[in-house]
């Protein structure tokens, strides 16, 4: 019986290596494809992204000439502009500043695996991405450009621009039938208030007053239409009937008419007396439903209770944030360069090495079979075990593998070799495995303390370097802890039972 149990542990091990090392493969539309999820390596093993990025620079060709004067003079303004930010006021720590806020923005996105340089010379950033699938959603945030304003509903003059926002954070309600409504909250400098606070006297601002505002002028509009109209049907109809009493009739008619049109205006004109104003990102109005202590609260969509709705408004909302929060670019970029390159470890580097670690793997446990005899088989099946789970944790835990990952893949194989050791020593001597277990564990895991604080702290880092060590070296000892005492102890324990 105890024959049986140790050869179906050794089945099931031979099972989980096989998957591990060889795969499942499933036949899908005429093909077969390997259903055991692959590694996720890290740019310096696999693949990376680089993207050059430099200043826009000011185009002076009249090809495209509209014939709207207004918008060649729009046009014209915002080429002098960008001339004027280009040629004279960008300086190297405008470059340094372009450089922080594109950082900032990886960071926010979430991205780990990069590197960012700049040519102090002429402001060219060079970004490294992993090649994975977020990477073209990073480039195209990399030099993404926002510009909140607040313009004259009329005029279209810039009244509060992007240089007085302090930064914008996201939020959403819903009410008692299940609709979203999401906001996004704009804070404004000191400069910023003040001039809010000076706006807030001529101009009318909230969605509210500015759609009264707008229905009152097409009100006083319309009734303006409705008067002239009116007069002129009495003129004519007096003008018929006789020519003597016209004149008398015209006048009084005229006179009332008048009297009662200026009444009105100045009804109308009393209570239109702002100006009205809106919010804009970029080229889009946003609905402004509050304002106060230098904060704007501003309206992402209407309020819907479709899932899809609400998820874009609040994708469009994190977006405005995160630009906003991570900075002002100095001036326009673009892409310059995007290409892939190919990691300079080749695939043939990588199987060589993992070879030579499998041979010194392979002549440990030689040994330990040669010294400790049926326990060293059964410890030795059990580390081959070991390190098939190993590898499938590793995969679908999502860690991306980098070159100090695979340090830690090593270190993690060779604590559990000296966890192995240490219980078969104590077996040969004492017999007991249970006991010998828990005095290896008190001994070993205590000295790891430093070891496990070290792997937290590096797994919290948002260096995708220390974060693969961190991560490997977490899911190593928490398996190595798991694994020994639920298969190895096992094993060793129906050995010293026949």
């Amino acid at each position: 019986m105890k024959k049986v149990k140790i050869l179906t542990i050794a089945l099931a091990i031979l099972l989980v290596t096989l998957i591990a090392f060889g795969g499942v493969y499933i036949q899908t539309q005429n093909r077969m494809e390997n259903k055991v999820k692959d590694y996720e390596l890290g740019r310096e093993l696999k693949s990376q992204r680089v993207i050059e990025l430099k200043i826009k620079e000011s185009s002076s060709d009249s090809e495209n000439s509209s014939s709207d004067e207004s918008k060649d003079a729009d046009s014209s303004e915002e080429k002098e502009k960008s001339e004027e930010t280009t040629d004279t006021e960008l300086t190297e720590k405008d470059y340094e500043n372009a450089q922080k806020v594109m950082e900032k923005r990886l960071k926010a996105l979430g991205a780990q695996d990069y590197t960012i340089s700049l040519d102090k010379e002429n402001g060219t950033v060079r970004v490294e991405l992993a090649e994975n699938d977020n990477v073209d959603m990073y480039i195209y945030y990399l030099y993404a450009s926002q510009k909140i304003t607040i313009k004259d509903t009329d005029s279209k003059d810039i009244l509060l621009n992007d240089e007085m926002i302090k930064g914008a954070k996201y939020s959403y309600t819903s009410d008692s039938k299940g609709a979203y409504q999401v906001y996004e909250e704009i804070e404004l400098t000191k400069d910023g208030q003040a001039k809010l606070n000076e706006l807030l006297n001529d101009y009318a601002l909230l969605a509210t007053d500015v759609t009264e505002i707008e229905n009152a002028k097409k009100a006083s509009e319309s009734e303006s239409t409705k008067t002239e109209s009116t007069s002129e049907e009495n003129t004519e109809s007096t003008s018929e009937k006789n020519t003597e009493s016209t004149e008398n009739t015209d006048e009084q008619n005229t006179e009332s008419t008048e009297t009662q049109s200026t009444t009105e205006e100045t009804s109308s004109n009393s209570e239109i007396t702002k100006k009205t104003a809106k919010l804009y990102v970029n080229d889009t109005t946003y609905d402004i439903s509050k304002i106060e202590k230098g904060k704007i609260t501003v309206k992402i969509g209407a309020s819907s209770s479709n899932t899809t709705s609400v998820n874009n408004n609040i994708s469009k909302a994190a977006e405005i944030a995160m630009l906003e929060n991570a900075g002002k670019l100095p001036a326009d970029y673009e892409v310059d360069t995007n290409r892939y390159e190919y990691s300079s470890i080749t695939q043939k580097e990588i199987i060589y090495f993992a070879i030579v670690m499998i041979a010194i793997l392979v002549i440990t446990l030689l040994v330990y079979c040669v010294i400790y005899k049926k326990s060293g088989i059964l410890a030795s099946i059990s580390f081959v075990g070991f390190v098939a789970s190993f590898s499938l944790l590793i995969r679908y835990t999502n860690v991306a593998i980098s070159i100090e990952g695979i340090s830690a893949i090593i270190i993690v194989m060779i604590i559990n070799l000296i966890i192995n050791r240490e219980i078969l020593s104590k077996t040969k001597k004492m017999n007991l495995v249970n006991e010998a277990v828990k005095s290896t564990y008190k001994n070993i895991y205590l000295k790891l303390i430093p070891v496990g604080i070290l792997t937290i702290v590096f797994c919290l880092s948002k260096w995708e370097s220390l974060s693969s060590f961190g991560m490997i070296m977490f899911w190593g000892l928490v398996l190595t802890a798991i694994y020994n005492v639920i298969v190895t102890r096992t094993l060793l324990n129906l050995k010293e039972n026949k």
